[in-house]
């Protein structure tokens, strides 16, 4: 997925004829640091209620 939205971008810039000396593409680390940041929040996220629902009894819940 990550390489697809960079890939996406740049076909679209060069196909619109877009001046690519005006494009300014994030730097490497931005988007792996990106990529990181979106998985911490994602699993800071769902660690909340899967904590909060395994405090409940499995009879109560079913």
């Amino acid at each position: 997925v990550f390489p697809g939205g960079f890939l996406l971008f740049a076909a679209i810039n060069t196909i619109t004829g877009g001046d690519s000396d005006k494009v300014t593409l994030p730097a490497p680390w931005q988007l792996i640091a990106l990529v990181l940041a979106t998985v911490l929040v994602v699993a800071g996220l769902t660690s909340v209620p899967a904590h909060l629902g395994g405090r409940r009894p499995v009879t109560a819940t079913l």
